[in-house]
């Protein structure tokens, strides 16, 4: 299949999502290089840093060389988006990202990855769900 780089939106849609829910005090971090991060703290460098991957990627699928800076954030409207639009979006960004053989290993993967979780965690009934743990005494 063909490897694209996405549009500015679908990256600023994703950081947006990640900073507004941060404020709210959802927590919406990601794990890179030993410590805990967040979205509210520099949302340029993380919009940047998950542009520079996806363009890494389609450089390494075509051999190419187009540059993986410039990307310029803005801020989007995310409020009727659904936890599901955007555990799809991360799908989505990262199956164009993932052309290289170590974006598993890199910060965009991990932002990715703390986005989906927290839009998971979001889901209707899934605060309320008892199947942390299951036992003969939580009902399947």
């Amino acid at each position: 299949m063909s490897s694209y780089i996405v549009p500015d939106h679908h990256i600023n849609t994703l950081i947006t999502w990640a900073n507004r829910q941060g404020q709210a005090s959802r927590q919406v971090t990601y794990w890179w290089q030993g410590k805990h991060r967040n979205f509210t703290d520099d949302v340029e460098r993380c919009a940047s840093v998950l542009y520079a991957e996806n363009v890494r990627s389609v450089n390494a699928r075509y051999r190419e060389a187009t540059p993986g800076d410039g990307f310029v954030f803005d801020f989007v409207r995310v409020e009727r988006l659904q936890a599901v639009d955007i555990i799809k979006a991360c799908h989505g960004y990262q199956y164009q990202a993932s052309d290289t053989a170590d974006f598993e290993q890199s910060e965009a993967y991990a932002m990715v990855q703390g986005i989906e979780q927290a839009a998971i965690r979001t889901l209707p009934g899934y605060a309320e769900s008892r199947a942390w743990c299951l036992d003969s005494r939580v009902a399947a």
